[in-house]
């Protein structure tokens, strides 16, 4: 599906290795009304790249580490492939494949390094220079003499757009921070890649608590992102047959919570319990209320209201 152009592709790996500042969370007032507190999340030392890109373009790319080696990384028809060498002008090692696949490149290669430790990130798809994702998306690292790589053994769809280097070239985190959650896959020196971490991004908080439907038909209870969770509803009928659920939720700010993944606990479902999760979704005024389920579109409509009750 043609979401992204090779050109934004090429946009988001160019960010390989950029530092990011932690970010303070909205000072919103909580459902109690008071001026709710967020501070910046602590952020952990990074170590700042210390190579240098000799030669670059979109099939090819050269860098230069602080103590004078060189890395040459290039795709080919096999996949990509590495080479390195201990100074400009000595011979290049033997090539050595860093990652094995059939699919073409999307444009470029993005290198940097930190003493004596290497790391890359590159994507492959049939069309991605025409304007597809990428369909494999690989990082690797390659440290001390440079003659082997680790490479991430899962094929992502997604972009590792950041990439920061910690612990003096021991760890290397790769970080895709999408618009609801952002995603980690963590190279550690002696153990390798690690299972890539998901952070959910919590709601926005005038959501949290529960809610009556001012009709009395049902009742919403909206939980906030927990340690490894997704935040949640739980929907109850309060008249007619009985229904009760819950689901995920998701969304940026106030204005628009959108649910999916219900899952009946008892009794059937009836009438907006669920509501179908591609035609309707949430938004809350203040603090307190109200809570609306809206219709989705241009003119939107509001179907039910809800009260804080909790």
């Amino acid at each position: 599906m043609r979401t992204k152009s090779a050109a934004a592709w090429a946009a988001a790996v160019l960010m390989l290795g950029a530092a990011v500042g932690g970010c303070a969370g909205q000072s919103d007032k909580g459902p109690s009304g008071s001026r709710a507190k967020h501070t910046k999340s602590p952020r952990e030392a990074e170590d700042k790249p210390d190579s240098r890109v000799v030669e670059d373009d979109d099939d090819h790319t050269v860098v230069e580490l602080s103590d004078g080696r060189q890395v040459s990384l290039r795709f080919t028809r096999r996949g990509l492939e590495a080479q390195h060498r201990h100074a400009s002008d000595a011979a290049w090692s033997a090539r050595k494949t860093v990652y094995e696949t059939g699919t073409k490149p999307c444009g470029g290669i993005r290198a940097k390094a930190y003493r004596d430790t290497v790391w890359l990130a590159a994507g492959f798809g049939a069309h991605c220079r025409d304007g597809d994702e990428p369909q494999e998306v690989i990082a690797a690292v390659a440290t001390g003499d440079l003659s082997s790589w680790t490479t991430d053994p899962t094929k992502n769809n997604m972009v590792w757009p950041k990439a920061r280097i910690r612990d003096g070239g021991t760890r290397v985190d790769f970080v895709d921070p999408g618009m609801l959650q952002t995603t980690t896959l963590t190279w550690r020196k002696g153990s390798g890649f690690t299972e890539a971490a998901m952070k959910h991004k919590p709601i926005h908080p005038w959501f949290v608590g529960r809610w009556r439907a001012t009709d009395g038909s049902q009742q919403l209870t909206l939980h906030q992102v927990e340690p490894g969770r997704r935040a949640r509803v739980d929907i109850e009928s309060r008249t007619g047959p009985r229904c009760k659920g819950s689901a995920v939720v998701s969304g940026i700010d106030q204005h628009d919570l959108s649910m999916r993944n219900f899952k009946l606990d008892q009794g059937t479902k009836t009438v907006n319990c669920p509501p179908q999760e591609t035609q309707y979704s949430f938004d809350v005024k203040s603090p307190h209320g109200p809570l609306r389920l809206r219709t989705i579109g241009n003119h939107p409509k509001t179907v039910l209201t809800y009260e804080r009750v909790g």
